[in-house]
């Protein structure tokens, strides 16, 4: 619990109703920060967010020029941007144009360049790797890109940081779903610095130590994975 979710800290309010068990009451006060628990009916604090919602996804459709469904249809845009905004967002501004999505998996082999029926490439948190499938499924002759197989483990990709200032990590791999900073911004230790969403869970991010930010390496939107930069800091005097 070094980190909680927005999911685990409404749960630990209260948010989804009453626990089976008692909360151990640090971790509860914790993410209540200073609140009361909620004791009512959950539901009955949500605000009636459709009318609201329709309107935001019909400003956005005529500001990016999207195409929305009509009639009752489109009840159906406004739940998709509701429940994944970015994604969704993302869906709507692209819909009925195949080459801005992933290809429909065909069933077929596809073999890597030079290399036999049943040779994939797979990327694995920005590391390449060749793996050969074999006709009862066991795969087999994992090696990463440009080394030989049993050649170990690959070492770490390098990241890039001209300044030499900290960089502060990703803790986990999901997509940037709000920025809280900007270069020039003073932090200070523990200060929540982004909001990363993964499967549905927002995790937010704090600063590791106080500094000045100097560089911002992700945007609102981006897909970051696990140790991947997201801001660099330089140590702050005075």
């Amino acid at each position: 619990y070094k980190a909680l979710s927005k999911e685990t800290r409404g749960v630990l309010r209260g948010e989804y109703g009453a626990a089976p068990a008692a909360f151990n009451p640090e971790l509860q006060a914790r993410a209540l920060d200073g609140d009361e628990p909620v004791t009512c009916r959950p539901a009955d604090l949500i605000d009636d967010e459709m009318d609201s919602l329709i309107s935001e996804v019909e400003t956005l459709a005529s500001e990016k020029g999207l195409q929305l469904a009509d009639g009752k249809r489109r009840v159906d845009d406004v739940l998709t941007y509701a429940l994944f905004t970015q994604i969704g967002l993302r869906f709507l501004e692209h819909r009925g144009d195949a080459s801005a999505f992933e290809p429909a998996p065909d069933g077929k082999a596809l073999p890597a360049a030079g290399n036999s029926d049943g040779v994939y490439t797979v990327e694995v948190e920005g590391r390449e790797y060749t793996v050969k499938v074999s006709d009862g499924g066991d795969v087999t002759g994992i090696k990463a890109l440009g080394e030989s197989a049993g050649a170990g483990q690959p070492n770490p990709p390098v990241v890039h940081n001209p300044s030499q200032s900290t960089p502060i990590p990703a803790p986990l791999a999901g997509n940037i779903f709000k920025v809280l900073v900007k270069p020039g911004d003073r932090v200070t230790e523990g200060q929540k610095i982004m909001v990363l969403e993964a499967m549905k869970m927002e995790t937010d991010v704090s600063s590791p130590e106080a500094g000045i930010v100097t560089e911002m390496a992700v945007k609102e939107g981006d897909a970051v994975t696990v140790g991947q930069t997201l801001i660099s800091l330089e140590p702050a005097h005075g």
